[in-house]
């Protein structure tokens, strides 16, 4: 009996040591689904709260199942701000505020101006299949999307913690500046290229690819590798269109991009979209773009 209690116990520290950082610090925990959401939460919030992050680094935000420890740390979180579409999301939320009725759900995306997947891309590939019907899930990578996810937990956060509004209204205020910064580099980046047309293996950049004046075109086929014929048609409109860059998402296999770039003279460039280093990653999509489209 003793045996079994301590094999009990050590199950239940090993369990809660895997969870994320939420409760490290002893602090008021606020969970989230995905990484980015972390950089924006902490500027507006500072370091006022613990951030527990639900999809971990390199799993995917469509296909990840949340840990028993992660449900069970959700007990003591009074604020969940989800991002507002992921695969995650749209499986498992009704899961997650089953587990902790009294959790208040917020939606980042809320008063983004949605995009419907395979809407933004040209008439060829949703014909080809790539329309699903649903929101394009990617909402945060849009510096202009940004700024209203950035009102979002600044409202939400005043909300559910009002003692806290000065440090919030500071913050938010010194990040819309940045934002504002950022979108107008990205624009005069952005200006005048020979070619506004760019490849991607999954459509991420819709909501970038709207910000500025560009079009998306997507290896991906309604979620799935693209066939030969697909691939003929890419490696014309890459050559007619003169693309210069293939981004590829570090989750995806490379082989179907390797052979676009190769027979286009393009060159293969990975990005990340969970990068928790969200401004980063935003300047290095824009810088690419600039050094491949001129």
């Amino acid at each position: 009996m003793r045996r079994s209690f301590i094999i009990l116990v050590l199950g239940s520290l090993l369990l809660a040591g895997c969870n994320n950082k939420s409760t490290e610090t002893g602090s008021t925990t606020i969970a989230v689904s995905i990484l980015p959401q972390e950089y924006f939460v902490t500027r507006i919030a500072g370091d006022l709260f613990s951030i527990n992050i639900m999809i971990p680094p390199g799993a995917s935000p469509a296909t990840y199942e949340p840990t028993p420890a992660q449900l069970s740390s959700l007990s003591s979180t009074s604020l969940y701000m989800k991002m507002g579409y992921t695969g995650f999301e749209m499986a498992w939320m009704e899961k997650l505020v089953s587990v902790n009725q009294e959790m208040k759900v917020v939606n980042l995306s809320g008063g983004v101006d949605l995009i419907m997947e395979g809407t933004m891309q040209d008439h060829d590939h949703a014909a080809g299949g790539h329309q699903h019907g649903g929101i394009d899930p990617h909402t945060w990578l849009s510096p202009v999307n940004a700024k209203i996810i950035s009102r979002n937990i600044h409202e939400a956060l005043v909300a559910e913690f009002p003692e806290h509004r000065e440090t919030f209204d500071t913050n938010l205020a010194s990040f819309l500046s940045e934002l504002d910064s950022l979108d107008m580099l990205i624009r005069e980046e952005l200006e005048g290229l020979s070619s506004r047309d760019f490849f991607t293996y999954h459509p991420s950049l819709s909501y970038f690819a709207r910000d500025y004046d560009l079009v998306q075109h997507p290896l991906e086929l309604g979620g799935k590798t693209p066939s030969a014929s697909h691939m003929k048609k890419l490696v014309d409109m890459g050559r007619s269109h003169d693309i210069g860059v293939v981004f590829l998402q570090m989750q995806f296999d490379q082989k179907n991009a390797e052979v676009l770039a190769r027979e286009i003279d393009a060159e293969i460039v990975q990005i990340n979209p969970l990068d928790p280093e969200w401004y980063a990653q935003m300047l290095f999509i824009a810088a690419k773009l600039k050094e491949n489209l001129q």
